[in-house]
């Protein structure tokens, strides 16, 4: 059986803050802006739609050839492209000036592949997971969350948005441990954001090379997380 309904379901696990790769641990530079005081909760919503617009963005294009590279593999019409697939995890790794982020968006990534090759048991996910660890190339959330759609035959934008959800919801859930965040505010922001979430998983080229971001703050964020005196999140 693997309706449409089955499918959904398992995007919806997937795509819940809860599943167990560590994602709460990390706050990708949050910490040391709101330390800074350059993020408060006034504006913690323009914020985050910018990340959208320029992180979110360039996330969802190299999900989406993700996707891609998954769904080739399910459809039985092709072999896993391993060389494509270490490609698109190297190039996202250059675009990532910022160490401590790059670092744990890898470590999601790993664990999600490796947690979706534990209940699922496809052979895209092995192959996937023993091509990155023998070439020591780093796994990233966005690549494995793509891959991970695209073998199990759910939808490409439906797939995207729900990893950009994800990560949204990461983040918010960060800031509720940073700041004087209450559920309703929290909850309110997540409520607006859907259509931003919507655009930046649809406004991506069709070539995840020709993605650009900029936010060098949060890059400068991630950066100087280290220097904290005291540190909640490892990012």
């Amino acid at each position: 059986m693997d309706t449409e309904h089955l499918k959904l379901l398992r995007l919806l696990q997937l795509a819940d803050s809860a599943v167990p790769i560590g994602a709460a641990a990390h706050s990708f530079g949050l910490e040391t802006l709101v330390e800074d005081g350059a993020l408060v909760v006034e504006h913690l919503q323009h914020f985050l739609k910018d990340f959208l617009c320029e992180a979110g963005a360039q996330e969802a294009a190299f999900c989406r050839a993700a996707h891609r590279l998954g769904a080739q593999a399910e459809s039985g019409g092709h072999d896993f492209q391993v060389t494509q697939w270490l490609e698109l995890n190297r190039r996202l790794s250059a675009r990532k000036a910022a160490r401590e982020s790059r670092a744990a968006g890898a470590t999601l990534g790993r664990r999600l592949l490796h947690l979706a090759r534990e209940i699922h048991g496809h052979p895209t996910f092995a192959c996937a997971s023993d091509a990155a660890r023998s070439a020591v190339c780093e796994v990233h959330h966005c690549a494995a969350f793509g891959l991970v759609g695209g073998a199990l035959g759910l939808g490409v934008d439906v797939t995207v948005e729900a990893y950009l959800h994800q990560t949204l919801t990461g983040l918010v859930s960060a800031c509720q441990r940073l700041m004087p965040l209450g559920q309703t505010r929290a909850q309110q922001i997540l409520w607006d954001l859907k259509p931003s979430i919507i655009t930046a998983a649809g406004c991506g080229p069709e070539g995840y090379d020709e993605v650009n971001c900029f936010a060098p703050m949060l890059d400068l964020g991630s950066m100087r997380h280290t220097t904290l005196t005291t540190r909640l999140f490892i990012s």
